[in-house]
Parts: structure tokens; C-alpha cells; sequence
């Protein structure tokens, strides 16, 4: 269990995205990509992603300080639903849409 408290310190999943506040990155997902896919943000910034496809997509954090989390696979996300991370930890996080990895990925830097 400790490593998990060590990935929570790192990344937080944010429990109502919509209606998060503080300092916001938004990555909109449309046609088949994230836009902007690749962002670089301050430590404590929440990124918040919302689906404007019809079909559903997530985000799955691939590497960085939450490689491994357990929680670094983010739910499959519906027409206009969002999905949002609060970043504690400098780092590089890449991420994917993990039906659509081929086309899908991109990067949150953290400074």
C-alpha cells in the first residue's frame, strides 16, 4: 500500500471534473485526438479533458511518476463527459486513449 500513497501524492484523480476549480488545462478530445495533445503546466494544476466525439475515449497515464498507479487508467468517457487530474509532482506523464493508442497519446509536463 505505500506505493499506492506515493502515486496518490504524485497524480489525484479529481472526483467531480465538471465543476473543478483552480488552476485548469483543458484538453478537449475530438476527432480522434486530444487537442492539445502535448500541454506543460505548473505543479498543482488540474488538466481536465472532455469528450466532444461520439465515441467514447479515455485517458491512461503510461509513464512518468505514475507509471504503475493503479488508478492510471481513467474511465471510458461518453460524448461530453470530462475527466480531470490534479498534478503534484514535477514530471513528464504520457498518456493514451487505450482503445485508440495507435492514433491517441500525449504528454502532460509538469514544472
Amino acid at each position: 500500500m505505500p506505493l499506492t500513497a506515493a502515486y496518490a501524492d504524485a497524480v489525484e484523480v479529481v472526483a467531480t471534473p465538471a465543476s473543478a476549480s483552480g488552476e485548469i488545462t483543458e484538453i478537449a478530445i475530438k476527432d480522434m485526438a486530444y487537442g492539445p495533445a502535448n500541454v506543460k503546466v505548473k505543479r498543482g494544476t488540474i488538466v481536465r479533458w472532455k469528450n466532444d466525439d461520439e465515441v467514447a475515449h479515455n485517458v491512461q497515464l503510461r509513464g512518468g511518476p505514475a507509471k504503475g498507479w493503479d488508478k492510471a487508467q481513467g474511465p471510458m468517457l461518453n460524448k461530453d463527459e470530462s475527466y480531470a487530474l490534479k498534478f503534484n509532482e514535477a514530471g513528464s506523464y504520457k498518456y493514451i486513449c487505450t482503445p485508440h493508442s495507435i492514433a491517441m497519446k500525449g504528454e502532460v509536463i509538469v514544472e
